[in-house]
């Protein structure tokens, strides 16, 4: 970060918080009349000029005022924020979530459509992650003789079924046998503990017994990919349309590409820490990055799920961050 001073910081926060209010450009002119700063108006202006430089504001058009970059936002949120209090009917609102008679489809839904409605975003609710489920047992069926079906079961949930090609004919006994093998190596382990640790737990198996469970270890990629919720939720889409940020067609285009695309969007939510921020261009995704994400996991007994919100690059994040993380904590305290 190329140093600014304690002005300069001020600055930035005031026009931040104006873009985030009206998403227009704010020029020198707009700060000087709403922000109660103690400094003059060239002095202003020659500090913007100086922030465009650093790489913390740009002009979208020549005569245009200026607008915060990516780099400006991760700044805010980092440093500059001020975290907002939610009110007394918004705790309402999801404090009352616990009182749903143990119904989690019908807490998740409504999780979903609170957080639509307070933050004025795109709400996205991911059930947990089937690779932090615990593997119980596998099924080995013979279809033809080069055919298999794997049927995969883990604790408390559906199955999975995969067709496997092998090299040779198998009998019903090898596939018993291999199955049994493998569900007393495996049963009790996470998905994602199977397929990292296969190999070193199968290590030991006899000549006899090899060929048919390397075909099981090297293919264990493939079969315990289960790594996708089980069900996915959002909610806010008509508010989020609402704002001006959609009048843009690329934008508008972008954001109903990864809505259909629900692979990716549970790739951009699946998370390994409690809560993130991710803002534009830190998006792998190219359609991403006029957006920003925050989400932040829940807990169902050992499992994880995510919850989240994706919105313009300029959302209320002081209102949001608290928001999420408030929700996330509250699903988390009663389910689990």
């Amino acid at each position: 970060m190329q140093e600014i001073t304690r002005r300069q910081i001020q600055l930035l926060r005031c026009v931040i918080q104006s873009h985030i209010q009206t998403a227009a450009p704010i020029s020198s002119d707009h700060v000087v009349r709403v922000h109660d700063l103690s400094f003059s108006p060239a002095t202003i202006r020659n500090d913007m000029a100086s922030l465009e430089s650093k790489g913390y504001l740009q002009q979208p058009h020549t005569s245009a005022g200026r607008i915060p970059t990516d780099k400006a936002y991760r700044f805010y949120v980092d440093s500059l924020m001020r975290r907002e209090k939610l009110s007394q009917d918004e705790k309402h609102r999801i404090d009352v979530l616990i009182d749903r008679q143990g119904n989690v489809s019908e807490i998740l839904n409504q999780a979903s459509r609170i957080l639509g409605h307070i933050s004025s975003e795109l709400a996205v609710v991911l059930t947990p992650f089937m690779s932090h489920a615990v593997f119980d047992h596998m099924e080995l069926v013979g279809l033809t003789e080069r055919k298999i079906l794997v049927v995969i079961h883990v604790r408390s949930r559906s199955v999975k079924t995969i067709i496997l090609q092998v090299d040779s004919e198998t009998q019903s006994g090898d596939l018993e046998k291999t199955a049994s093998f493998l569900n007393e190596r495996l049963s009790g382990l996470s998905l994602g503990e199977i397929k990292n640790s296969i190999r070193e737990r199968c290590q030991d198996i006899s000549p006899v017994q090899t060929g048919l469970i390397r075909v099981m270890i090297d293919s264990a990629d493939q079969i315990f990919d289960l790594n996708e919720p089980i069900d996915m939720r959002t909610s806010g889409t008509s508010q989020l349309l609402s704002q001006p940020e959609f009048s843009d067609k690329g934008i508008l285009e972008a954001l109903f590409e990864i809505l259909e695309d629900r692979s990716s969007l549970s790739s951009v939510l699946k998370q390994d820490r409690a809560f993130q921020v991710v803002i534009g261009q830190e998006h792998e995704d190219e359609r991403l990055k006029p957006f920003s994400v925050i989400s932040a996991q829940y807990q169902i007994g050992d499992d994880a799920g995510t919850i989240g919100v994706i919105g313009p690059k300029r959302m209320r994040y002081s209102k949001i961050l608290p928001l999420v993380e408030r929700m996330a904590r509250t699903i988390s305290d009663y389910l689990s």
